[in-house]
């Protein structure tokens, strides 16, 4: 029956073929892209069909048996291969899944979609979709020509569906999504439609509306909350049919009526089931039993077919689909162990009664306890305060010295709206003017926003209602007694009003007001919400961050450790033991060595991006400047990367822009030289990340300095994109104030790259905390998005900005200058350093300016510096390594003895103090009682020591400070140069490091070739 339907309604059908042919013919033309040819195989080894991956499922059979050579996609084993493809995953999929082929809309879907197709399953399958749902083609069908148009996918939410399921019509809501298939002409040639179920957010989220319409509604005397109560019912029609309200009293006459009827929907007055009155012990009229069975029932009583007589409802107009309850609810109110009344409510007739249901029913009652036993008591108080306010005006005289000394302001308001009396504290806490004493001209001390609430409430109050407490706004501003930060605007005063009305013989006579300031109050609670929020920001933030850093260390030290494993095992595996055997264990160890090392480097990385970060929060970071020169700091931080260049393949260059003549005499520049070495760290560490991929490994480092800020370069891949500030743009307020005849200079930098480049999304994203330029930066080349950021911060407070320009698959330029000014020569000259290859380039405007070939540079020589050649490198170096743990000691003297140098070995400061008592500089003569002349003929040759700072028995800066000593005392015939090695590295520990008389210190982890570079900076 359902390929009949299919067939007889294929050539009526609304298609895409009634699209207009220009439209078709441009989807053609536009969307047509190359596909990736699918290896076609209509049967397995087996001999079976395709079709014998599907699943052998009643529902499948469906699928299997239908004669799809009635309809346009034709037998089953002529469907190409992106057809059965998606046919399979229809099947596979655990979502209600329907595919929908070719013009016509052919329809295939799984038996979970199924269910949300309503009364179109079974002849759904291999049915055109206007066939199957005709109701819905005017809807939907556009929304199909679009799809097969743009290529677009399309989501829709909450649909609702009315669906026959668990032998009833169920309202139920589901959530959808259209997706285009390219087929192997490369257009769209289908639609895949999932699906899955969101009726019980839908129920829970209107429900949740009914208790919240209880939960905050004012309050009102018992008879209007009850109606209010009938109110908030009425806001859902779906799952509250019908209601009924009774109150119940106690105190009544005996065989008196008890219970009346406060309120109901749906069930006319009068109506057999619900009596207006009656007595609840012994009444049989209608409800009034079940009454008595909820009263001594501690659960809701539930009404339905199974257990009730359901007539009892006939004649009672249902709300929402108008459609009888299949379930009715029953609830006891009590409040305090007394009974006040009952509720009862009317189920959704297309829901099941379940635990969702039954909690939402009871979750109302609750609210409506509450709020009835809310205005029980106000009632109570409103009897209490006519009955003392009466008193109050009979004793006016006796106590009106305590009103006037009382700590809150008081005021009397006559029927003529004016004030009758009032005491000082009034008119201090409020400001109004004494002098005008109508209540149009109180108004006026009142924000403007108040006016109506202010105007509402007196018109209530002289009408009889109860008390109201109300917070008003003033118009006059407060100061706090501690100023935030952010405080852009005055704060407003606030009082609270305490008013009601004094009656006698039923009638107003006047209005009594009681007023608090309570700026205080509303001020802490404007920095309590302040601080909750900025709690919460950073708690997610800090997660945020533990969750990055985690990863980021975790995953290097993964390789580290595996790595690590291979090498210590690799002995077990030598198939033989010859010679190659040997060298293929010796060069697959220096690689895994070499991974190791830089996974080392990048967990150290992740480690100094992670110190900086905690600085930068805590407004610890300090810039110190310090006479430097420009060439010198670009040229130590590339050789860094020297190692990680050459296994890379990539060549790093070092180019200096020609400056304005005026400027070519100035040598040195004010800058903190750690700072900028971290910013190009960053920068050069990055580019080397994402270079090292590519086809043309090259990175130039071009710098100078100018005397304006320079914010117009024109680089190879276009003008750079400076980044707006997080603040105010200012000077570096680390640069001395600039004397008679000084000028500001800039001191600039650029890094240029041959990676893949990145988009204008990805700029934007750039230069953020803990953001990269695409979600799949991270996963493809690691990194926690911390670097870009640290660098804009570092930059920014030296007065700078930081910038790019690139071309995704050419590469980028990332740029950025800090203020400085000229600086004398340093006093110690600095160890000369050889550069090679002098080159022309040109510019335009005195502004660097980037050719086809080069990075930006200047109107003259660039310099390029492509190495160092350092008479030091080869010099033999006495060292004296004190370390108390015996895998670092050894490992760290292996390496120094194999670079050339001659290594002792001292295990705690002490033991470092007895062999500098063994060494060449030790001066005899001078030796006291508790370091003796030693009588050894051969004495320990020091050239420096290596420190390490946390040992036991003497750590290492005690040692320092005593080896300074001696040095003073004349025991040790010259200085002796001491570097600290240390993994505490905060600037205030380097300060104690230095204090102590340490002449550098070096952070761990280092490798053998930091160190030597460090110790032939201090050895001179």
């Amino acid at each position: 029956m359902a390929a009949e339907a299919s067939e007889s309604n294929v050539d009526n059908d609304m298609s895409l073929a009634s699209t207009p042919a220009s439209l078709v013919n441009d989807r053609l033309t536009t969307r047509k892209i190359p596909v990736r040819p699918m290896l076609e195989r209509s049967e397995t080894s087996s001999g079976h069909a395709w079709t014998e991956s599907v699943p052998n499922t009643e529902h499948n059979a469906l699928f299997l048996n239908y004669d799809w050579t009635k309809t346009p996609l034709g037998r089953l084993s002529n469907w190409d291969p992106i057809l059965r493809s998606y046919a399979c995953m229809v099947f596979a999929d655990s979502r209600g899944a329907c595919l929908y082929w070719g013009p016509k809309l052919v329809a295939l879907y799984n038996a979970e979609f199924a269910v949300f197709s309503g009364g179109a399953h079974p002849k759904l399958m291999g049915a055109t979709f206007t066939a199957a749902f005709p109701e819905l083609v005017d809807s939907i069908q556009p929304m199909f020509t679009a799809i097969y148009h743009t290529g677009q996918a399309v989501s829709v939410d909450n649909i609702e569906l009315m669906t026959v399921r668990h032998g009833f019509l169920e309202e139920a809501y589901f959530v959808g999504q259209f997706v285009p298939v390219w087929g192997m002409s490369g257009i769209v040639e289908g639609v895949y439609n999932t699906t899955y179920e969101s009726t019980s957010k839908v129920l829970a989220e209107r429900r949740r509306r009914v208790t919240e319409l209880v939960a905050n509604m004012e309050s009102y005397p018992v008879e209007r909350t009850l109606t209010e109560f009938i109110q908030a019912l009425r806001s859902n029609p779906r799952d509250i049919t019908v209601a009924l309200m009774y109150t119940y009293e106690a105190l009544v006459g005996e065989g008196m009526p008890n219970l009346t009827c406060a309120g109901s929907i749906g069930i006319p007055e009068g109506h057999k089931c619900a009596p207006q009155t009656a007595l609840l012990e012994t009444d049989q009229a209608g409800l009034i039993p079940l009454f008595r069975k909820a009263r001594n029932s501690s659960t809701p009583v539930v009404m339905n077919e199974t257990n009730s007589d359901m007539t009892l409802f006939d004649g009672v107009a249902w709300a929402g689909f108008g459609e009888p309850s299949r379930t009715i609810v029953i609830c006891a109110l009590e409040i305090s162990g007394n009974l006040q009344g009952f509720f009862l409510v009317g189920t959704n007739p297309r829901r099941a009664y379940d635990e969702a249901t039954e909690s939402s029913i009871t979750d109302i009652a609750a609210r409506i306890k509450l709020k009835w036993a809310e205005s029980i008591s106000k009632a109570q108080a409103r009897k209490r305060e006519a009955v003392l306010e009466r008193l109050v005006s009979d004793s006016e005289t006796r106590l009106q010295h305590m009103a006037h000394s009382a700590p809150v302001g008081m005021c009397q308001i006559g029927l003529d709206s004016r004030i009758a009396w009032a005491n000082d504290q009034f008119y201090q806490i409020t400001g109004h003017d004494r002098s005008k004493p109508d209540m149009s001209d109180f108004r006026a001390i009142l924000d403007p926003e108040e006016y109506e609430k202010h105007d509402q409430l007196v018109a209530n109050l002289l009408q009889g209602n109860v008390r109201a407490v109300r917070e008003f706004r003033l118009k006059r501003t407060w100061k706090p007694p501690v100023s935030q930060e952010d405080d852009e605007e005055p704060y407003s005063a606030w009082m609270l009003a305490t008013n009601f009305p004094l009656i006698e013989h039923g009638l107003v006579k006047l209005l009594m007001v009681y007023v608090t300031d309570i700026s205080h109050q509303k001020w802490a609670e404007s920095v309590q919400v302040q601080r909750a929020k900025l709690a919460t920001q950073a708690k997610q933030r800090q997660e945020a961050f533990l969750d990055m850093t985690s990863h980021e260390m975790r995953n290097p030290l993964t390789a580290i450790t595996q790595l690590a494993d291979g090498i210590a095992r690799s002995v077990q595996y030598v198939p033989e033991v010859t010679p190659k055997a040997w060298q293929d264990v010796a060069e697959q160890s220096a690689a895994a060595a070499d991974t190791i090392l830089a996974c080392a480097a990048h967990q150290r990385r992740v480690i100094d991006d992670v110190l900086i970060l905690s600085r930068l929060d805590s407004q610890m970071l300090s810039i110190v400047p310090v006479c430097a020169n420009t060439e010198k700091v670009v040229r130590d931080t590339i050789r860094m990367f020297s190692g990680e260049a050459a296994n890379n393949d990539i060549s790093i260059t070092a180019v200096k822009a020609m400056e304005p003549k005026s400027l070519q005499m100035i040598n040195h520049v004010l800058l903190d030289t750690s700072r900028m070495a971290q910013v190009l760290i960053n920068l050069i560490s990055n580019a080397i990340k994402f270079t090292a991929t590519q086809d043309l490994r090259e990175i130039t480092v071009t710098y100078g300095i100018q005397p304006t800020k320079p914010p117009d370069f024109r680089t190879k891949y276009g003008e750079i994109t400076w980044v707006t500030p997080t603040a105010a743009e200012h000077d570096n307020a680390a640069l001395p104030p600039l004397q008679a005849g000084e000028d500001r200079l800039y001191a600039y930098f650029l890094v240029r790259d041959t990676g893949p480049g990145i988009d204008q999304d990805g700029i934007n994203r750039l230069f953020q905390r803990f953001s990269q330029a695409t979600p799949k930066t991270h996963i493809t080349y690691g990194g926690s998005g911390l670097g870009l950021y640290i660098v804009r911060e570092l930059v920014e407070k030296q007065g700078g900005r930081v910038g790019v320009a690139s071309v995704p698959g050419e590469g980028s330029v990332f740029a950025f200058y800090v203020a400085t000014m000229a600086g004398d020569e340093p006093e110690t000259p600095t160890k000369p350093r050889m550069t090679t290859a002098v080159a022309k380039n040109t510019v335009t405007n005195g502004m660097p300016e980037c050719s086809s070939e080069e990075d930006c540079g200047l109107e003259a020589d660039h310099v390029r510096t492509t190495g160092t050649a350092d008479p030091e490198a080869d010099r033999v170096y006495n060292i004296l390594l004190v370390e108390d743990n015996i895998i670092n000691q050894r490992i760290l003297a292996k390496q120094l003895r194999m670079a050339g140098s001659k290594v002792e070995v001292a295990e705690n400061g002490v033991d470092a103090l007895a062999v500098l008592e063994r060494s060449d500089i030790w001066h005899e003569a001078d030796s006291g009682p508790n370091y003796p002349t030693s009588d050894m003929t051969i004495r320990t040759k020091v050239d420096l020591i290596l420190m390490d700072v946390e040992m036991p028995i003497m750590d290492g800066l005690t040692a320092t400070r005593r080896i300074r000593e001696l040095e003073a005392e004349g025991r040790l015939t010259t200085r002796l140069p001491i570097i600290a090695v240390t993994a505490n590295v905060r600037q205030e520990q380097v300060d104690t490091a230095v204090q102590a008389g340490v002449d550098r210190v070096l952070s761990k982890p280092f490798t053998t070739g930091e160190a030597l570079e460090a110790i032939r900076e201090v050895v001179t």
